[in-house]
């Protein structure tokens, strides 16, 4: 949604608006929430920095472009939500699966 608003203010069309929105979230289908060592610091802060990044580079290809997209807003938002109820549940925020079991230090 960062990108879609940052499309609108930088006067983006509707339809650029929703391109950048879909992209924002196109690219994040599929990712788990696996806090190493329960630390939500890691990944899942670094991975807002990251988005909101990303956002702003969505909301410049948005802008540069005339707004065409072949997939819809809504279409992410559904794929997105199956993709969710189809993950594993040890990867849903529960620090059960992958990087959360990682043995690491901290120096």
């Amino acid at each position: 949604m960062a990108a879609a608003a940052a499309t609108q203010l930088f006067g983006g069309t509707p339809n650029q608006i929703e391109y950048a929105a879909e992209m924002g979230l196109e690219h994040h289908l599929g990712l788990t929430c696996d806090p190493i060592a329960g630390l939500v610091q890691i990944p899942c802060i670094e991975r807002n920095a990251f988005a909101a990044s990303r956002a702003l580079d969505a909301n410049t290809y948005a802008i540069l472009s005339d707004g065409r997209h072949r997939i819809s807003f809504d279409l992410i938002v559904d794929t997105m939500n199956r993709t969710g109820n189809d993950l594993p549940r040890i990867y849903r925020e529960t620090s059960e699966g992958g990087l959360a079991l990682a043995k690491f230090s901290c120096r």
